[in-house]
């Protein structure tokens, strides 16, 4: 389930102080012997979108910034109890791998014996804030961990772009896979992760295309490019609200420039994510089905590593989009996953078997 990555980038719109007229290529070398016939490169483009909050990163950033390795493969739990009902793909922790996830998912899987569980690998890259160590990570990010970070926390996010399109990719892909195999029914697909696996699954729910999933669940982490969510749906309540004010003009048009402009705010804040993650594709221009998907966050309050008022802004910033969002805190605990947290998480989840009684 790897997702095949380029041999050659090209990075276009750079920087105000790089002319538009170069462009630079960042070319992996073939593992395959000299001798061997060169395979056709692939081309895939990549640039920063002026609606992201960054300080600018100077060549030497860019010409760093590779995409990551292919996805290893997932780690898979069956049902101890077959048939096999639901399915939950849970995600790691950047510098973690599944492993790491065992002890949450024990006692999850007694509790609810039908469920299968699957824990996809991060695939390793270089991390900027580990001085470029290379880890397990599902995006390249930054520092959470400091006032400063809550109130600018978008500073670096254009290093998460590249990292946060594959792992997307990815777990669309996986969702599909798992989403057949019961059936068809994608209220029987749950999805959620710990730290910047929540991260990661938070974005693959907003920038999901298919029906609502059963449960999304998220512990001790954040809502990347959160405030490019804030700022689209500011900026779509204020053109609502001065196209209400408009008086009708008969010779104004029918209206035509308006057809592919979202219509609802939810579609606003998607296409506001995807055109910061240079997705392809048509955005949505009517409220996603992904956002009728209930979402529980869960956070210790004495987290060092991710501040707890991150996950609080994910969580009103999710409430502010009509999505169903249960907000939990944990007195006392850190940045980890705790008996307490199993428990509501567990009941969460087993809240949608009366739904899908077979």
């Amino acid at each position: 389930m790897g997702i095949a990555s380029s041999s050659v980038v090209c990075i276009q719109n750079l920087p105000a102080f790089i002319s538009s007229s170069l462009s630079y290529r960042l070319c992996r070398q073939s593992k395959s012997p000299t001798n061997q016939q060169t395979k056709p490169q692939r081309t895939k483009t990549y640039r920063l979108s002026p609606s992201i909050p960054h300080s600018s990163p100077s060549l030497t950033q860019f010409m760093s910034h590779k995409m990551s390795p292919p996805f290893p493969d997932p780690l898979i739990l069956p049902p101890l109890n077959p048939p096999h009902s639901f399915t939950l793909v849970l995600l790691h922790g950047r510098g973690n791998s599944p492993s790491s996830l065992l002890p949450f998912c024990s006692p999850l899987q007694q509790s609810f014996p039908s469920l299968k569980i699957i824990l996809p690998t991060a695939p390793k890259s270089r991390a900027t804030i580990y001085a470029r160590s290379l880890i397990t990570q599902w995006f390249d990010g930054w520092h959470l961990d400091s006032p400063a970070s809550v109130l600018n926390p978008g500073q670096d996010e254009w290093r998460s772009i590249d990292g946060l399109q594959q792992t997307t990719s990815y777990l669309h892909d996986l969702l599909r896979q798992e989403i057949a195999l019961v059936g068809g029914d994608s209220r029987r697909m749950f999805l959620g992760g710990l730290s910047q696996g929540c991260a990661a699954s938070l974005m693959a729910l907003l920038l999901w295309e298919g029906e609502p999933l059963g449960r999304c669940v998220g512990m001790c982490g954040w809502l990347p490019f959160v405030r490019t969510v804030q700022r689209a749906t500011k900026d779509f309540a204020s053109r609502k609200g001065d196209t209400e004010e408009d008086e009708f003009d008969p010779f104004g048009g029918n209206g035509e420039d308006d057809e592919d402009k979202p219509q609802d705010v939810e579609a606003a804040a998607v296409q506001a994510l995807r055109e910061s993650l240079e997705l392809e594709g048509n955005s949505p221009i009517t409220r996603p089905n992904s956002f009728d998907t209930p979402v529980f966050l869960a956070h210790g309050t004495e987290d060092d590593k991710v501040l707890i008022a991150h996950g609080k802004e994910a969580a009103s910033t999710l409430s502010e989009l009509s999505v169903n969002t249960s907000w939990n805190e944990y007195p006392g605990l850190g940045h980890w996953f705790y008996p307490e947290m199993i428990t509501d998480i567990t009941a969460f989840l087993k809240s949608q078997i009366p739904q899908h009684r077979r």
